[in-house]
């Protein structure tokens, strides 16, 4: 038997290699036998640390789940360019996390979704990308404005094999942004 700092160990390289492929192969592609292969281990090995490919994910997902619950915590004292660049970041961060939610399957999703009730952590964080008073327009806008960070970060993701430069990051904010003020009526 593996010593306790040896499975620690194994369970990390599984989650690194599980990023790595589950950003670039995608999440439904891959398989327990891709990612045994690429560890150069058995499938009974990532059997014995992760119960199957969703326990994998979820571990995966675990991390930019705390992360997005601190950003919505501290939505309310942060203006919206910091709120959006953040989730942003967030993506960036964790691009085989948002992957593999975002793969088509609408059961993984859906499970993770509500067990980390994403949409309750979004909702506090558009309302304050919304800003305090907003009209039903702005709300609207903040809304948009959330999607297109959402959505234009996972595109340029997946054409940047799961990285993310700087001038794009800039290029996502911005078009945020201009979403967001469109119009001029806050």
């Amino acid at each position: 038997m593996n010593p306790p700092h040896q499975r620690r160990d194994m369970r990390a390289d599984i989650l690194d290699e599980a990023r790595k492929l589950f950003g670039t192969k995608g999440y439904t592609v891959t398989s327990i036998a891709d990612l045994a292969e690429a560890l150069g281990v058995t499938k009974g090995a990532l059997y014995y640390h992760f119960k199957s490919k969703e326990a994998i994910l979820s571990a995966l997902v675990a991390e930019p789940a705390a992360e997005i619950a601190v950003i919505a915590e501290d939505a309310a004292g942060r203006t919206p360019r910091e709120l959006l660049g953040a989730l942003i970041d967030l993506q960036a961060q964790h691009p085989a996390a948002y992957m593999a939610l975002q793969s088509g399957d609408a059961s993984v999703l859906q499970e993770h979704s509500q067990r980390h009730d994403f949409a309750g952590k979004t909702e506090l964080i558009i309302m304050a990308v919304a800003g305090e008073h907003p009209s039903p327009l702005r709300v609207i806008r903040a809304r948009m404005a959330v999607a297109a960070v959402k959505e234009g970060t996972m595109a340029a993701l997946v054409a940047g094999h799961g990285k993310l430069t700087d001038q794009t990051r800039l290029t996502l904010l911005e078009a945020a942004m201009a979403t967001l003020d469109a119009g001029g009526e806050s």
